[in-house]
């Protein structure tokens, strides 16, 4: 009888042991939340975009819409270099708007153009200048992205190409395009040695239908120059798809997992875009939309989780600007930290994700003023905090 009731007694302190490790691991979850912590404004004439960050030098790079100029902005949002170079005659670079700019290795600036790539120094004088072999000219007011860059021993390599802005179905005439279609050019800027790289995957989303989706074909990437690794996020993408540099092999796939996203039927290849068909992918899709890195084991992934038909045409019969992939309030943010999503989903924030600034950090273009025209462009620093 002794016995039996010390066996019993150990099997409840047991269970209480279990209960009590269980209550602790689940208090131990981390609970994340995002702040703005600064702001600063660009006073200019025209609107200002921003694309890259130098820590070392403690400024961005930036361009002005309009006047076409190349800026380097303090943390305080100070224009402290003003650089013109579009135009005919020695030193410019033509009458295209560059569609990427940087900061590249030693601090070079980097200006990406539809048809070629230079990289300056700090007073603006050429060290190397590349035709880029592009299939599609690009017309746009300014820099849609930052260009970016790994390295292999004294070489440097960049990312460039029309696809890294606009939709690859840009780039698919036939069915041997799209099977053939691939995610980059690889250019050398010693060189001039340019191909194409990095095919999509078997499981990739775009891969799984003889149709195309068209203006969904996005993607959001960067290099991760503290892991040597590319990450590569596709709009459709249930993943994130990891490459080792210098090699751009295949190393591995992050599963991700979006609260809501809507989806809609792809398109038969060749359909105009003025179909009726295309307005659903266009407008309504849910869609990933940026993949940032915030700290050394810290990304963020910002996306659109979609709308349905009947919400579209409720909203734009109130508002015939509503852009429902601008919209906040249809917008979600995922953390990827230590590799893996974690559990908790945040809210979305008003305006544009640029980059990653680290420490959490985060940088924001505010939304433009749509009642009063004002000569300057608002900038926010966002901070992901774990409690």
């Amino acid at each position: 009888m002794k016995n039996t009731l010390l066996y019993f007694l150990s099997l409840i302190f047991l269970a209480s042991c279990g209960q009590n490790e269980i209550k602790e691991t689940e208090t131990s979850i981390s609970e994340y939340s995002i702040t703005k912590i600064d702001s600063f404004e660009v006073n200019n004439l025209t609107r200002v975009f921003i694309r890259d960050y130098s820590a070392e030098l403690d400024r961005y790079f930036g361009y002005a819409m309009v006047e076409d100029d190349l800026l380097e902005i303090s943390g305080e949002g100070e224009i402290i270099k003003r650089t013109h170079k579009k135009g005919d005659g020695p030193g410019l670079y033509g009458n295209w708007n560059p569609i990427g700019i940087s900061f590249g290795p030693e601090q070079e600036r980097i200006v990406e153009l539809p048809f070629q790539i230079l990289s300056y120094d700090s007073t603006y004088s050429v060290i190397h200048s590349q035709r880029i072999q592009s299939p599609l000219p690009i017309r746009t007011f300014g820099p849609m992205g930052r260009t970016e860059y790994f390295q292999n021993s004294d070489s440097t390599f960049y990312l460039v190409g029309p696809s890294n802005y606009l939709s690859s179905h840009y780039l698919i005439q036939n069915e041997e395009g799209r099977d053939t279609l691939k995610n980059f050019y690889k250019i050398h800027i010693q060189s001039g040695d340019m191909k194409s790289i990095i095919p999509y995957r078997e499981s990739s989303p775009y891969r799984q239908t003889q149709d195309v989706y068209q203006e969904l074909m996005t993607k959001s990437f960067l290099v991760d120059h503290e892991k040597q690794e590319l990450l590569i996020l596709h709009a459709l993408s249930k993943e994130i798809e990891v490459y080792n540099l210098p090699d751009l092999d295949f190393s591995r796939s992050i599963p991700i997992t979006h609260s809501e996203f809507v989806e809609y039927s792809p398109v038969p290849l060749g359909t105009m875009g003025n179909d009726d068909r295309i307005k659903p992918l266009r407008f309504m899709a849910g869609r990933n939309q940026s993949l940032i890195k915030v700290d050394s084991d810290t990304y963020l992934i910002k996306y659109f989780t979609g709308v349905s038909e009947a919400e579209y045409q409720t909203r734009i019969a109130n508002d015939a600007t509503y852009i429902p992939s601008s919209d906040p309030e249809e917008q979600a943010i995922l953390i990827i930290k230590n590799g893996e999503q974690v559990s908790q989903e945040l809210s979305g924030i008003a305006g544009s994700i640029l980059f990653g600034l680290g420490d959490g950090k985060f940088l924001v273009q505010e939304p433009e003023n749509q009642e009063v025209e004002e000569e300057k462009t608002r900038f926010s620093i966002y901070q992901i905090k774990s409690s």
